[in-house]
């Protein structure tokens, strides 16, 4: 039986050609503005692609919080796991900034890369008021679900999904009818996902091709180096991740890794055709 190529596998043929494809167009148009015009509308398939997976998100995250939840039984041990997840929340995300901040201070990734910078003009479109403590407290709980949804306000997302998984969890059997339309719109969006992540060889071909065409291959290397740094620093991380898991929970942190591993891949490679059956999904949910 012949194999199928795997998705890796796609997609670094997709950047192959993305690469022949944006040198093409480079040495075919010497003129910046004629190359850039096209790399635009090269572009449009990579735009579209990032577009159609944050579309995704938010039905995503709501449908499986609320399923998982809902699946627990019980207030006290909805209450027990958010409070662990809260702590390990607070704990790997000061882990990963200390991280960064050092890191981007050693490596310095960012320096030397020769882009072309904005006018000193132009305007970022970023938030730089003063975001205190009762900013950031009064932004976790949304004025309406349908404008988190909107904006794909994750953290507004989470916290309704919390109390509503937490509603449906304690209506009981009353709540099942729902608590099996939610599950079927979670089996729903990651099909949707594997439909949109079989996009994602030609949306690298198109970011490939669109940024050689404008800047030409010595622009690989910069992005060589500049990436070797990132991966380097999501190495950094995930070793004091797994190490501080080890502390905690010994061995068992690796049946964690396993566990998340579907998870953790979900942004790299469509999940698998399998389609998961109620008890499988309410026996990873406990375990994790």
């Amino acid at each position: 039986m012949k194999k199928k190529l795997p998705m890796a596998a796609w997609i670094l043929i997709a950047m192959v050609l993305g690469i022949i494809v944006g040198y093409m167009i480079f040495s075919s148009f010497p003129d910046k503005k004629a190359s850039k015009e096209i790399a635009d509308y090269v572009s449009i398939i990579s735009d579209v692609f990032l577009r159609l997976i944050k579309m995704l998100i938010g039905p995503l995250v709501f449908s499986t919080l609320v399923v998982g939840i809902a699946h627990m039984g019980d207030a006290k041990s909805v209450g027990r796991v958010f409070g662990k997840a809260i702590g390990w929340f607070l704990t790997a995300s000061l882990i990963s900034l200390v991280i960064g901040l050092v890191m981007a201070n050693l490596l310095k990734p960012g320096e030397n890369l020769g882009l072309p910078l904005p006018d000193i003009g132009a305007s970022a479109n970023l938030a730089t008021s003063k975001f205190t403590l009762k900013d950031f407290v009064s932004h976790t709980v949304p004025k309406s679900f349908v404008e988190a949804m909107a904006n794909n306000e994750i953290l507004q997302i989470v916290v309704f999904s919390m109390f509503f998984g937490v509603a449906l969890a304690s209506l009981g059997d009353k709540a099942k009818t729902l608590v099996a339309a939610i599950e079927e719109l979670s089996h729903a969006m990651l099909k949707i996902t594997g439909y949109m992540m079989k996009l994602a060889p030609l949306a690298v071909l198109a970011a490939m091709a669109a940024t050689v065409a404008v800047n030409g291959l010595g622009i690989l290397l910069k992005f060589a180096v500049f990436m070797g740094d990132f991966y380097l620093g999501l190495f950094v991380l995930w070793s004091v991740l797994v190490l501080a898991g080890f502390l905690f929970l010994g061995p068992r942190v690796f049946k964690l890794l396993v566990l998340i591993k579907e998870a953790f891949l979900l942004s790299f490679a469509p999940p698998a055709r399998k389609r998961p059956t109620r008890r499988s999904c309410r026996r990873s949910t406990v375990s994790a």
